[in-house]
């Protein structure tokens, strides 16, 4: 494949969505650009690092604006304009998708991740393989500090419209510093999760150890229908993180924290969100309001302030329709 195609990782990987034959490029500063497959781009620093880096976007094909992100992130360092002092993963995760402006083609690859794509044979199945395969493989090349921030939009707006998921860390604690992070990338809110799950931010935080988040940062559009200045804080954040000029060295101020409640799953075809298609995630509910009913089951808010996240109806039986947060502290 010529030079000339790689000089966009994003048209390469969307013209090549199902495979893309390997190939390697060492630019003028001596930063190694490593294509390994469609989608999946290895950028070696020729300086010492600190940080082993995954930046990972179109997980779901339809939220573009990160996709556009990663894509201004590569050009920066192609062009030699942006100095790349840690190592760097950038993955583009369901480029099929993408192509469509579709959620998925056929499977949610967000919950086939720590194996799920196992009890699976679709297409976004065997992604989530090779995925955790590269991950694997770019992990284990040395011992720098674990990140991960997997960049997603949601389907609906919301009342607090930029919010990192920080995954179910087990017997790990909740890093403050990561968190003041997030709040320099203009985020506000952070939600805790209370359990395991089958999303590629657990599956790197839970298998290698890595501060990983499932960050939101607005709601899903069309190629070339995003005001990428919104995007600008997170942008320039990942900059600095890729330039090694981010020390860590901050704690959160002013971001708001949330914990899971209620992890809301879809028991059969009965079942109902009692909630306006309109209304945006995290709209608060007074004690004792109806958010979902199936069958014999209801769920009805049990403190003041509780607020939705996530709402989908048609979700699969057995996936989760939607969680339920509240305000917390760390």
């Amino acid at each position: 494949m010529s030079s000339k195609v790689s000089m966009s990782f994003l048209k390469t990987s969307l013209e090549n969505p199902l495979q893309a034959e390997p190939h390697n490029l060492v630019l003028a500063n001596g930063t190694n650009l490593d294509f390994i497959d469609t989608g999946i781009l290895r950028v070696k620093s020729a300086q010492p690092a600190e940080h082993r880096i995954v930046i990972s976007c179109g997980i779901h094909g339809n939220e573009t604006a990160p996709i556009e992100m990663v894509e201004q992130l590569f050009s920066e360092i192609r062009s030699g304009e942006l100095s790349v002092r840690n190592e760097l993963l950038l993955i583009i995760g369901n480029p099929p998708a993408a192509n469509k402006a579709s959620r998925f083609i056929e499977e949610n690859l967000n919950r086939l991740f720590s194996g799920k794509h196992k009890e699976s044979s679709t297409q976004e199945a065997k992604r989530a393989a090779l995925i955790e395969t590269y991950v694997e493989a770019f992990f284990s090349e040395g011992d720098e500090a674990r990140l991960h921030y997997d960049l997603h939009t949601a389907i609906r707006g919301s009342e607090l419209e930029k919010f990192a998921v920080y995954p179910f860390l087990h017997e790990r604690s909740w890093s403050k510093s990561q968190l003041g992070f997030l709040e320099h990338c203009g985020l506000d809110a952070v939600l805790l999760s209370n359990k395991p799950a089958g999303t590629f931010s657990y599956f790197t935080s839970h298998h290698y150890g890595a501060d990983s988040f499932t960050v939101e940062l607005g709601k899903v559009r069309k190629f070339g229908d995003n005001d990428m200045t919104k995007f600008e804080a997170a942008t320039q954040a990942l900059r600095e993180l890729i330039e090694a000029k981010q020390s860590f060295d901050c704690g959160p101020s002013k971001i708001q924290i949330f914990e899971v409640v209620e992890e809301v799953i879809k028991l059969s075809d009965d079942f109902k969100l009692h909630i306006a298609e309109d209304a945006k995630n995290f709209t608060a509910f007074p004690k004792g309001s109806v958010l979902a009913s199936d069958r014999d089951y209801q769920y009805i808010t049990k403190q003041e302030g509780e607020r939705f996240v996530f709402p989908i109806a048609n979700v699969p039986i057995g996936q989760r329709a939607m969680l339920v947060v509240a305000p917390t502290a760390l």
